[in-house]
């Protein structure tokens, strides 16, 4: 069981124990959408077979850019509707804010158009709130 599975949410954006990694547990049978999202966020998605499926940030990243991605990935995955929790050890309020600031203008954007944009997956609401702050026990 995973970190989601524990916590019967979407998403657990959190760092291990002892790894400069930065990982994004998925509930077990999560749809593919969800997963999809994070792979285009530039998460690494990894399998373990017969059980589930996670997501980390590249290992080629600095610590400040894996801490940008899981904030900004907290931004679109609440603007998608998902539900989740990001370690306060990796959020970044400045990339918040900033992913919600473009978020709230591609929506504004959209509305504008002649033609009807199709729905992104990252715009669903116009004021995404973040994931809830969680300290890992």
């Amino acid at each position: 069981m995973n970190l989601a599975d524990e916590t019967g949410t979407d998403v657990e954006i959190y760092r291990r124990h002892a790894d400069d990694s930065v990982y994004a547990d998925s509930r077990t049978g999560a749809p593919e959408q969800l997963l999809a999202l994070l792979d285009r966020l530039g998460l690494e998605r990894h399998t373990m077979p017969h059980a589930y499926v996670w997501h980390r940030t590249p290992e080629r990243l600095s610590e400040p850019e894996k801490r940008r991605m899981a904030s900004r990935a907290a931004a679109v995955l609440a603007a998608a509707g998902y539900r989740g929790n990001i370690d306060p050890g990796v959020f970044d309020r400045t990339t918040y804010d900033i992913a919600v600031a473009e978020l709230v203008a591609q929506r504004g954007t959209a509305r504008r158009s002649p033609a009807p944009a199709p729905p992104a997956a990252s715009t669903a609401v116009s004021r995404p709130l973040p994931l809830s702050l969680r300290r890992r026990p």
